[in-house]
């Protein structure tokens, strides 16, 4: 009996560190610290006017406006998610999130 609330207590344990470290990585795909688009400065500006020519040459059916912006933030988010983890090509991904949401 004494064995069950020990593997009981380990279960426990081990699900509360699970839960806390996951908590401390970002969403993997979201654009990073949901700050405004405005704080990105020039590397956001940059990004969304590239992504707006890009979508107006290229796109139909999208709304450029979002298009840019999703991709541009995605973009402009240069800190990595997990320190030591390859990622896919970030322009790639960007315009498939923004397409998807637009």
């Amino acid at each position: 009996m004494p064995q069950d609330y020990r593997l009981y207590l380990g279960v426990i344990l081990t699900g509360c560190l699970i839960v806390v470290g996951v908590s401390f990585f970002p969403a993997l795909t979201t654009s990073g610290s949901g700050s405004s688009t405005s704080s990105y400065g020039p590397q956001y500006q940059a990004a969304f006017r590239a992504e707006l020519d890009y979508c107006r040459e290229n796109a139909d059916d999208v709304n450029c406006r979002c298009f840019a912006n999703i991709s541009g933030m995605i973009q402009a988010d240069t800190k990595p998610r997990v320190p030591g983890a390859v990622y896919a090509d970030k322009q790639e991904l960007a315009r498939w999130q923004a397409a998807k949401s637009c």
